[in-house]
């Protein structure tokens, strides 16, 4: 018997492949590497700027710790500072002393028109002085009297251990047939050399 087919054989094609999809898979295939390794790189960089900003906060930690130690060594020099003046105070170690006031009180007096008759010294630092001027080398005409007592006053009120210079009292008199000015001075010597 023969056999025959009556269907046709059709030839069957190979599958054909675009070069377009060849190289849209290796593109897929590219970018999947990539993102791997990629999100590898950025995990690894994070983890880096972790361990930097772990560094950066243990420096401000100690830094931290050396400002609050430098603040309490401030304070503790304030309260030293603060002590050692205290002590000066009740030391008096600060004080005007007397032999300095009166050699001050010395150099201030006009030599030749001023003479003191009467120095008093309260316990309040306050000075009562009490004076004759006359013009100067004696002169009864010519000189004015009074020259002598505004160049006391004027040294007082500008020199360091005096303050609250005032007049109180001149009045015109005579001593041994000349004429001279009698006058009354108050001022305060000041408590401490830091108040020069």
């Amino acid at each position: 018997m023969i056999k025959v087919n009556l269907i046709t054989v059709k030839r069957r094609k190979p599958i054909q492949i675009p070069f377009a999809a060849i190289f849209l898979m290796i593109a897929l295939a590219g970018i999947l590497v990539g993102f791997y390794f990629g999100t590898i790189w950025m995990d690894s960089y994070n983890t880096d700027k972790v361990d930097e900003k772990k560094g950066l906060e243990e420096e401000v930690r100690k830094d931290k710790d050396k400002l609050e130690q430098r603040d309490r060594l401030d304070q503790d020099k304030r309260n030293l500072e603060q002590q050692i003046e205290q002590l000066k105070q009740l030391s008096g170690a600060n004080l005007l002393q007397w032999s300095e006031v009166f050699s001050s009180l010395t150099t201030v007096v006009p030599e030749k028109t001023v003479w003191i008759t009467n120095l008093r010294i309260d316990s309040d630092r306050r000075v009562q002085i009490t004076g004759y001027a006359c013009a100067e080398d004696g002169k009864k005409e010519g000189g004015r009297l009074t020259v002598g007592i505004q160049n006391f006053i004027k040294q007082l009120q500008g020199h360091s251990y005096f303050e609250e210079v005032f007049l109180s009292n001149a009045n015109k008199n005579t001593y041994e047939k000349v004429p001279v000015w009698r006058f009354d001075i108050t001022c305060r010597i000041k408590r401490d050399i830091g108040t020069k």
